[in-house]
């Protein structure tokens, strides 16, 4: 049986065809287990279940290969109430301006970026609500397929779980010795003999960089408390490509351009050196054009391309104007988009280069908002 999926399984039914996946939900359930997530018990008149599914997710190396195949079981926290199966629920993650800052900080001093993953990241988490949810398909106890799992731990997807986890790891960094920014609270950072580290979250994902010494000795310090995985260098972070060498850090999201020029049918567009064009009466609609048909497609790419800022910062000035339009585009709108993917598809390699040097906070404006009588 092949362990070649080039689309990551919606159903149970689909998954088991291949052995990667039966393996990686064989790998989750035995984490459940070893984390004491639940106990199994009948099913509780008067209260309510939430019921439950396999989630299969395909992690990418930068060129696209597929680097590890993951099943999650996880809650369907839809179908939770509000004061009866969760209470709060809101948990931050990290700011990519955050991330390029780090990154920026990184090169000119000369670090490396190192990142890590949490394995089962949600089961980590305690809960303290009464929460009943289904046996996970596959692996229903024999004899007692009828009974429910109470919940003793986080799942993912359930509404609390981010919150449960973002509590359980930031107690144990503050135990560290780390200081939590205030400006970004998944952003900290530590010094030790006046050697610096700095440990940047979102979610399961994490990245250190700083002095190499400290770097592996909270690796290490980390793999003692949850289950991770060292991921070495970090090349491939939250749809960033990074590629590092000695003096010179470089992000990029090639791949995620060409999956756009794809998905929109522009992979062999003639590419153009414009971004987009500036006769602000057309775009802002004061010149009468028609209404574009199929709004919904526009709005679709567009929201596409905002990701995309990332790492390509100089983009944000179209995209912000393309987005002003989202309610009634026009034709000549959809034509503006089109001509920004065609720009795209000559600039697949483009990205942000940052180098060893001096730190310099620079800033710049435009009295005039660039002649926009919008703005």
């Amino acid at each position: 049986m092949s362990t070649i999926i080039q689309n990551e399984p919606s159903s149970f039914t689909d998954a088991i065809k291949h052995q990667v996946l039966k393996d990686s939900m064989i790998e989750e359930y035995e984490s459940i287990m070893k984390n004491d997530v639940w106990d199994v018990v009948p099913r509780p008149q008067g209260k309510a279940v939430v019921t439950s599914k396999w989630l299969y997710k395909i992690k990418h190396e930068v060129d696209g290969s597929a680097e590890k195949y993951k099943a999650h079981f996880v809650a369907r926290g839809f179908s939770q109430k509000e004061g009866i199966d969760y209470d709060k629920i809101f948990a931050s993650v990290t700011r990519y301006t955050t991330i390029r800052s780090i990154i920026a900080l990184t090169a000119s001093q000369g670090w490396n970026l190192h990142q890590m993953d949490v394995t089962t990241t949600f089961l980590h988490g305690s809960i303290k609500e009464e929460v009943y949810v289904e046996q996970p398909k596959g692996f229903e106890i024999y004899d007692r397929e009828s009974h429910v799992c109470r919940l003793k731990k986080a799942l993912y997807e359930l509404k609390q779980a981010p919150r449960a986890w973002y509590e359980r790891i930031d107690s144990y960094l503050m135990k560290l010795g780390f200081t939590r920014s205030e400006v970004d609270p998944n952003l900290y950072f530590k010094v030790t003999d006046d050697k610096p580290l700095i440990l940047v979250l979102y979610v399961e994902d994490l990245f250190l960089t700083g002095a190499d010494p400290l770097i592996h000795e909270c690796k290490r310090e980390m793999a003692s408390e949850f289950e991770m995985k060292d991921l070495g260098l970090m090349h491939y972070f939250l749809g960033l490509e990074v590629w590092q060498k000695p003096g010179e850090i470089f992000l990029s999201q090639g791949k995620y351009v060409v999956k756009i020029l794809e998905r929109f049918g522009m992979v062999d567009c003639k590419p153009i050196t414009t971004l987009i064009e500036l006769d602000f009466k057309k775009l802002s609609g004061s010149v009468v054009r028609p209404v574009l048909r199929n709004a919904t497609e526009y709005r679709q790419l567009v929201r596409a391309l905002m990701f995309l800022v990332n790492s390509r910062p100089y983009i944000c000035f179209a995209i912000n104007t393309l987005s002003q339009h989202m309610v009634e585009p026009h034709h000549s709108h959809w034509i503006d988009a089109k001509n920004l993917l065609r720009y795209l598809r000559g600039t697949i390699t483009h990205g942000l280069r940052y180098t060893a040097g001096d730190v310099r906070l620079l800033g710049y404006t435009d009295a005039d908002w660039a002649s926009s009588v919008v703005d």
